[in-house]
């Protein structure tokens, strides 16, 4: 194979871009090169799963983070991104729910046939059956209990949450095999990298995309030789709600005025960058009374799913249980400590993601614009209100040594959201940059095409009308291996 040229070049071999090249290169007339920024995902932090905190903040992240936040007090959250095979799903909690069947029949609903829940559950089905997602066994004792604890406080219990109905509490699946994280890169392209039309090509970061006019040729790229050109016959970003509108942007297809300002020549005005939607997540601390096993020590076993207010028809809280101290400051004294970790679904914020520069290696301006809707503040109320609740449950008696942090002083609504707004931490679950739809406010079409240009899609988290009432990896990857039959239509 013409190492310089392919049918097809993914940009990105993260959560969405393997499963996208494992559906390309599944069709042996087409030529697909896989293209990484990073490179291998062979070091033990990455295979452990209960070593990925050790991951954020070295050479296989981005380091990205994001503007200061007048909704966190100022504060600047670090936005962890995986710069390796396997993308973030290399370095994430490796969390796997598929999220509410409300989600994607909303999105079908805002101009998007062909995502409804019927088509995307399907699709789910297939993919499965090579990642393999499932549940943790044996499951710690302790998240059994506060599971049990949810029951008693009036969540019904669900055996699954794979059907798109999540109100409920139970055992979430998670992308961990035989005790290894299996990240996309495991799962979908390491079993057929000997496929004659694929090329996976690690160390190799996209600086902008090759144009003639308006149709995209392929990507100029920079390698350990140089600055080179690859050609392609379509070109599909993967790169996610970061990087995927960088180099959009960075090749004139975006905000006009925004383009001008930094000397780059629009060529198609497009909302690329807007419309960052993004999950927030806080804890709730507990001293155990008894030793915590450190069985699936640092992964998520369970949650739960419920409504802020009753008049909801759709669940827009997520509660997951630790069973170590998470947010707590650091006190070394000894004590056992468990976390209940509320979080919101459904936030109604929307920030932006922006170019500082022309230059493609220069800082992103990332800013979710945390808590500029009241409404998600409301809704993180009520979840606290609502974790606490289980927390105060009898399953929970032999174990609630009483809430170390933030504490029980912490009460009235005012102080909740104080407390939320200065320790409340980012889920790390950016999409919607890149909106799919129907309309002037969409950057692809409900193919995934970019409006107004030729030869390219974008097929990541980015595409999110609206962002799923989950966590976000499971759905990255649908999208990947969806945008996979697409492009063979």
């Amino acid at each position: 194979m013409a190492a310089a040229s392919y049918d097809v070049v993914v940009v990105g071999a993260g959560s969405a871009g393997c499963p996208l090249a494992y559906r390309l290169s599944s069709d042996p007339s087409i030529s697909v090169a896989l293209l990484e920024a990073g490179g291998a995902d062979d070091r033990e932090a990455i295979r452990v799963p209960r070593q990925y905190f050790s991951l954020w903040g070295t050479d296989v992240d981005w380091g990205y983070v994001s503007t200061p936040q007048a909704g966190t007090m100022g504060r600047i959250h670090p936005m962890p991104r995986g710069r390796v095979l396997g993308g973030t799903s290399s370095l994430n909690g490796m969390v796997y729910l598929r999220g509410a069947a409300s989600d994607y029949d909303g999105w079908a609903a805002a101009g998007c046939p062909g995502w409804e829940w019927s088509e995307v559950s399907r699709a789910f089905d297939a993919m499965e059956q090579v990642l393999r997602p499932a549940v943790l066994e044996p499951h710690n004792t302790l998240t059994e209990v506060m599971i049990a604890a949810a029951e008693e406080n009036g969540f019904a219990p669900r055996a699954t949450f794979d059907a798109g109905v999540l109100e409920g509490v139970g055992f979430n699946k998670s992308t961990i095999v035989a005790g290894h994280r299996h990240s996309a890169h495991r799962a979908f392209i390491t079993p057929v990298r000997d496929r004659s039309n694929l090329d996976v090509l690690p160390e190799t970061r996209v600086l902008r995309l090759a144009m003639d006019g308006t149709r995209v040729t392929g990507v100029v790229v920079q390698r350990d030789s140089g600055e080179e050109t690859i050609a392609a016959g379509e070109v599909i970003l993967a790169g996610g709600a970061f990087d995927s509108p960088r180099v959009l942007m960075l090749s004139g297809i975006g905000p006009g005025e925004h383009l001008t300002r930094h000397g780059i020549a629009c060529i198609t005005d497009l909302p690329v960058g807007e419309n960052l939607i993004d999950h927030l997540l806080i804890g709730i601390v507990y001293n155990s009374k008894r030793p915590i096993s450190d069985i699936n020590a640092y992964c998520t076993e369970g949650c739960a799913f419920t409504r802020s207010t009753p008049e909801r028809a759709d669940c827009d809280l997520e509660i997951s249980f630790a069973k170590e101290p998470h947010f707590a400051p650091e006190t070394n004294d000894g004590v056992p400590r468990f976390t209940i970790i509320p979080g919101i679904t459904r936030p109604k914020s929307r920030g932006s993601v922006r170019l500082t520069s022309a230059d493609p290696v220069a800082p992103l301006a990332i800013d979710p614009n945390y808590f500029d809707d009241p409404y998600d503040m409301t809704a993180m109320i009520a979840a606290v209100r609502r974790s606490r609740e289980i927390g105060a449950q009898p399953a929970l008696a032999e174990w609630n040594d009483g809430e170390h942090f933030p504490g029980v002083a912490v009460e009235s609504d005012d102080a909740i959201a104080n407390y939320v707004r200065k320790d409340v931490s980012t889920w790390f679950h950016p999409v919607g940059t890149c909106r799919m739809g129907s309309g002037a406010d969409s950057v692809v079409d409900p193919e995934l095409r970019v409006r107004g240009i030729s030869g390219l899609r974008v097929a990541d988290a980015s595409i999110m009308p609206d962002i799923v009432s989950v966590n976000t990896q499971a759905a990255a990857m649908v999208i990947g291996w969806m945008a996979g039959d697409l492009v063979q239509q």
